[in-house]
Protein backbone atom coordinates (compact mmCIF):
# COMPACT_ATOMS: atom_id res chain seq x y z
CA UNK A 1 0.00 0.00 0.00
CA UNK A 2 2.81 2.12 0.58
CA UNK A 3 3.71 2.79 -3.45
CA UNK A 4 0.39 3.66 -3.77
CA UNK A 5 -0.55 7.88 -3.75
CA UNK A 6 -4.29 7.87 -2.61
CA UNK A 7 -4.07 11.09 -4.27
CA UNK A 8 -2.93 10.51 -7.58
CA UNK A 9 -5.46 7.69 -7.74
CA UNK A 10 -8.50 10.01 -6.94
CA UNK A 11 -7.41 12.13 -9.56
CA UNK A 12 -6.48 9.22 -12.07
CA UNK A 13 -10.72 7.98 -10.77
CA UNK A 14 -11.54 11.12 -12.17
CA UNK A 15 -10.40 11.10 -15.50
CA UNK A 16 -12.12 9.83 -18.66
CA UNK A 17 -11.65 10.49 -22.22
CA UNK A 18 -9.31 9.38 -24.46
CA UNK A 19 -6.17 8.26 -23.25
CA UNK A 20 -7.00 9.50 -19.55
CA UNK A 21 -9.15 6.65 -20.12
CA UNK A 22 -6.55 4.08 -20.23
CA UNK A 23 -5.23 6.05 -16.50
CA UNK A 24 -8.37 5.64 -15.31
CA UNK A 25 -8.57 1.68 -15.64
CA UNK A 26 -4.77 1.63 -14.14
CA UNK A 27 -6.05 3.21 -10.91
CA UNK A 28 -9.01 1.53 -11.01
CA UNK A 29 -7.01 -1.82 -11.09
CA UNK A 30 -4.62 -0.33 -8.34
CA UNK A 31 -7.67 0.55 -6.03
CA UNK A 32 -9.24 -2.58 -6.67
CA UNK A 33 -5.75 -4.46 -5.73
CA UNK A 34 -5.31 -2.02 -2.80
CA UNK A 35 -9.02 -3.19 -1.35
CA UNK A 36 -8.67 -6.45 -1.93
CA UNK A 37 -4.97 -7.17 -0.53
CA UNK A 38 -5.48 -5.07 2.47
CA UNK A 39 -4.78 -6.65 5.97
CA UNK A 40 -5.66 -3.59 7.75
CA UNK A 41 -8.90 -2.14 7.23
CA UNK A 42 -9.06 0.89 9.04
CA UNK A 43 -5.65 1.40 7.28
CA UNK A 44 -7.20 1.04 4.29
CA UNK A 45 -10.08 2.93 4.58
CA UNK A 46 -7.48 5.73 6.37
CA UNK A 47 -5.72 5.77 2.37
CA UNK A 48 -8.87 5.67 0.45
CA UNK A 49 -11.78 7.07 2.54
CA UNK A 50 -14.63 5.51 1.23
CA UNK A 51 -16.43 8.95 1.57
CA UNK A 52 -14.09 10.03 -1.19
CA UNK A 53 -13.37 7.31 -3.10
CA UNK A 54 -16.93 6.10 -3.40
CA UNK A 55 -18.77 9.30 -4.99
CA UNK A 56 -15.75 9.29 -7.65
CA UNK A 57 -16.45 5.47 -8.47
CA UNK A 58 -20.03 6.20 -8.48
CA UNK A 59 -19.67 8.79 -11.23
CA UNK A 60 -18.14 6.60 -13.14
CA UNK A 61 -21.08 4.66 -13.59
CA UNK A 62 -22.66 8.05 -14.59
CA UNK A 63 -20.77 8.20 -17.69
CA UNK A 64 -22.51 7.11 -20.73
CA UNK A 65 -19.41 6.94 -22.80
CA UNK A 66 -17.83 4.81 -20.04
CA UNK A 67 -16.73 1.32 -21.74
CA UNK A 68 -18.02 -1.84 -20.06
CA UNK A 69 -14.35 -2.86 -19.10
CA UNK A 70 -13.80 0.35 -17.24
CA UNK A 71 -17.14 -0.18 -15.71
CA UNK A 72 -16.99 -3.77 -14.85
CA UNK A 73 -13.46 -2.65 -12.78
CA UNK A 74 -15.52 -0.17 -11.31
CA UNK A 75 -17.94 -2.02 -9.61
CA UNK A 76 -15.36 -4.61 -8.89
CA UNK A 77 -14.11 -2.22 -6.46
CA UNK A 78 -17.25 -0.65 -5.19
CA UNK A 79 -17.83 -4.38 -4.09
CA UNK A 80 -14.61 -4.65 -2.56
CA UNK A 81 -15.75 -1.45 -0.53
CA UNK A 82 -19.12 -2.90 0.35
CA UNK A 83 -17.68 -6.65 1.18
CA UNK A 84 -15.25 -4.79 3.84
CA UNK A 85 -18.45 -2.85 5.06
CA UNK A 86 -22.18 -2.32 4.57
CA UNK A 87 -21.57 1.38 6.17
CA UNK A 88 -20.50 1.65 2.46
CA UNK A 89 -23.85 1.36 1.06
CA UNK A 90 -24.92 5.14 2.74
CA UNK A 91 -21.78 6.08 0.31
CA UNK A 92 -23.30 4.35 -3.06
CA UNK A 93 -26.90 5.27 -2.03
CA UNK A 94 -26.03 9.03 -1.48
CA UNK A 95 -25.06 10.04 -5.49
CA UNK A 96 -27.83 10.83 -7.12
CA UNK A 97 -28.42 8.26 -9.75
CA UNK A 98 -25.98 5.96 -9.16
CA UNK A 99 -28.24 3.39 -8.27
CA UNK A 100 -30.48 3.73 -11.59
CA UNK A 101 -27.20 3.96 -13.88
CA UNK A 102 -26.06 0.25 -12.76
CA UNK A 103 -29.27 -1.17 -12.80
CA UNK A 104 -29.67 0.42 -16.56
CA UNK A 105 -26.67 -1.20 -17.30
CA UNK A 106 -28.10 -4.45 -16.47
CA UNK A 107 -30.73 -3.56 -19.10
CA UNK A 108 -28.12 -3.23 -21.64
CA UNK A 109 -25.95 -6.28 -20.88
CA UNK A 110 -24.89 -8.43 -23.76
CA UNK A 111 -25.17 -12.10 -22.43
CA UNK A 112 -23.00 -13.15 -25.53
CA UNK A 113 -20.61 -10.77 -24.54
CA UNK A 114 -18.09 -11.61 -21.33
CA UNK A 115 -17.17 -8.55 -20.35
CA UNK A 116 -21.01 -7.00 -20.42
CA UNK A 117 -21.52 -10.44 -18.65
CA UNK A 118 -19.15 -9.77 -16.24
CA UNK A 119 -20.20 -6.18 -15.38
CA UNK A 120 -23.94 -7.36 -15.13
CA UNK A 121 -22.78 -9.67 -12.43
CA UNK A 122 -20.56 -6.96 -10.98
CA UNK A 123 -23.69 -4.78 -10.92
CA UNK A 124 -25.88 -7.09 -9.52
CA UNK A 125 -23.72 -7.67 -6.12
CA UNK A 126 -23.26 -3.70 -6.13
CA UNK A 127 -27.17 -3.23 -5.98
CA UNK A 128 -28.14 -5.82 -4.28
CA UNK A 129 -25.49 -5.20 -1.47
CA UNK A 130 -26.70 -1.47 -1.72
CA UNK A 131 -30.55 -2.04 -1.60
CA UNK A 132 -32.68 -2.74 1.52
CA UNK A 133 -34.70 -6.02 1.36
CA UNK A 134 -37.33 -4.50 -0.29
CA UNK A 135 -35.92 -2.33 -2.90
CA UNK A 136 -33.89 -5.96 -3.49
CA UNK A 137 -37.25 -7.48 -4.27
CA UNK A 138 -38.54 -4.64 -6.02
CA UNK A 139 -34.97 -4.13 -8.22
CA UNK A 140 -35.44 -8.16 -9.38
CA UNK A 141 -39.46 -8.00 -10.18
CA UNK A 142 -39.05 -5.46 -12.59
CA UNK A 143 -39.86 -6.21 -15.73
CA UNK A 144 -37.30 -4.47 -17.68
CA UNK A 145 -34.42 -6.01 -16.32
CA UNK A 146 -34.55 -9.52 -17.94
CA UNK A 147 -33.89 -11.42 -14.64
CA UNK A 148 -34.26 -14.53 -16.23
CA UNK A 149 -31.40 -14.31 -18.96
CA UNK A 150 -28.85 -12.58 -16.44
CA UNK A 151 -29.83 -15.46 -13.77
CA UNK A 152 -29.06 -18.19 -16.45
CA UNK A 153 -25.58 -16.62 -17.40
CA UNK A 154 -24.46 -15.65 -14.04
CA UNK A 155 -22.58 -17.16 -11.05
CA UNK A 156 -23.08 -14.00 -8.78
CA UNK A 157 -26.95 -14.24 -9.78
CA UNK A 158 -26.97 -18.01 -8.74
CA UNK A 159 -25.12 -17.60 -5.68
CA UNK A 160 -28.04 -15.05 -4.83
CA UNK A 161 -30.48 -17.79 -5.35
CA UNK A 162 -29.41 -20.12 -2.84
CA UNK A 163 -28.48 -17.68 -0.29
Amino acid sequence: MADVDPDTLLEWLQMGQGDERDMQLIALEQLCMLLLMSDNVDRCFETCPPRTFLPALCKIFLDESAPDNVLEVTARAITYYLDVSAECTRRIVGVDGAIKALCNRLVVVELNNRTSRDLAEQCVKVTTGSLTGHQTFMFLCHPVVQWSQIMRHSAAAETLVHV
